[in-house]
């Protein structure tokens, strides 16, 4: 017997609060699992999701967060991976575009952007996991946002790096080809400590196209509308890909 989709779902929102509050990975899974069981053999006895947990299921989670720790080990290897990752697909562009440089502005600025965004973003999928499924607006606006702030955030860091003459960093050749070396292990560890190619995929999807256009006789605008029409089929196309596996794979 499978579990109902009211409990599944209570299970998926459980699980994106605890994480996005800070918790455990490990001890999310354990706790996740072992309600499964319960609820399992709740519905096998004619019973709900409601019956298990006695409360609202925001109630619930708000209750589960608060007698669990804030992973702080956790947090911080989250934060060095984006950072690291946000600096790896950058020295991975600088390096196809022939330059490598770097103003303390945007030494400073992305890992500032990076650390903003996580935070604004665990606390969007916080209020998203405990929000009624009839929220289904409110819940697209949000997810907008959270793919508009970190562009904005960037273009705004940009104009401030144009209109501010600050200190830069200029690597030669040999330092292109050790930044580029060391951006590329970076990702290939972080895909394989999270078991997913999204941080391959993304730079392929983001640099190859641009460097296959820029040896065409094509407008520098055409080739831009084309690179990022790419970057976004392929995107689309992954995550479909991905929502169809884990599907399958009853998750």
């Amino acid at each position: 017997m499978e579990l109902s989709k009211k409990s599944r779902d209570f299970l998926d929102d459980l699980s994106v609060y605890l994480i996005s509050s800070g918790k455990s990975e490990t001890e999310v899974k354990d706790i996740v699992s072992e309600l499964e069981d319960h609820l399992l053999e709740a519905e096998q006895a004619g019973k709900d999701v409601d019956d298990v947990i006695g409360q609202s299921p925001k109630s619930y989670m708000q209750y589960i967060g608060r007698e669990m720790a804030f992973d702080k080990k956790g947090f911080m290897k989250i934060i060095a991976m984006i950072i690291l990752n946000l600096f790896a697909y950058i020295i991975i562009g600088n390096f196809i575009q022939g330059e490598m440089t770097f103003s303390t502005i945007q030494m400073v600025g992305f890992p500032l952007v990076a650390l903003l965004f996580l935070l604004v973003a665990s606390q969007a999928f916080r209020a998203m996991s405990i929000r009624t499924k009839e929220s289904k607006f409110r819940n697209i606006l949000t997810y907008s946002l959270l793919a508009t702030l970190p562009m904005l955030s960037f273009l705004g860091l940009m104009v401030l790096d144009i209109f501010n003459e600050t200190p830069t960093v200029v690597f030669g050749s040999s330092g292109q080809l050790v930044l580029f070396g060391v951006a590329v292990i970076t990702l290939l560890i972080t895909s394989l400590w999270t078991k997913t190619w999204i941080n391959i995929i993304i730079p392929i999807l983001l640099y190859v196209p641009q460097y296959a256009f820029s040896r065409t006789s094509l407008p520098f605008e055409q080739q831009s509308i084309f690179s990022m029409l790419i970057f976004f089929i392929g995107m689309a196309v992954f995550f479909l890909v991905w929502a169809k596996k884990n599907k399958e794979d009853g998750v």
